[in-house]
């Protein structure tokens, strides 16, 4: 599986690849939310390993809204409505700072908690 750092990694990827397929004119075949790298992350181990931490819970909630403003992109993409596939892609870089900045607070609580047991 991968690791967090990997995970922000691979989101940033997936969302270049996608705006670069768009702007090619291709239509990309979108996974789900679940299907993604980063979600099956998020359900076959981040849950199990991180679940603890609020942010976890905020991270799937955005991670879905992602996915879902990426097929509403796609959408007015096909229809040739260029001015709302703009507006959504503008959301989808937002709601993408939203999920980078989330797996950073659970990355930064994990390096909290192992220098707070290296204090005597």
């Amino acid at each position: 599986m991968i690791d967090i750092s990997r995970a922000r990694l691979l989101h940033l990827k997936w969302l270049l690849q996608l705006e670069l397929l768009l702007r090619q004119a291709s239509i990309p075949d979108l996974k789900t939310h679940q299907a993604c790298d980063l979600g099956l992350w998020l359900k076959q181990e981040g849950m199990r390993r991180y679940g603890q931490y609020p942010e976890m819970s905020f991270l799937e909630k955005r991670h879905k809204h992602f996915h879902e403003t990426a097929d509403l992109l796609v959408q007015f993409f096909q229809e040739r409505h260029y001015v709302e596939a703009e507006v959504a892609l503008n959301e989808l870089k937002r709601d993408s700072q939203d999920l980078i900045f989330l797996l950073t607070m659970i990355e930064y609580r994990m390096v909290e908690k192992v220098n707070a047991a290296d204090w005597p």
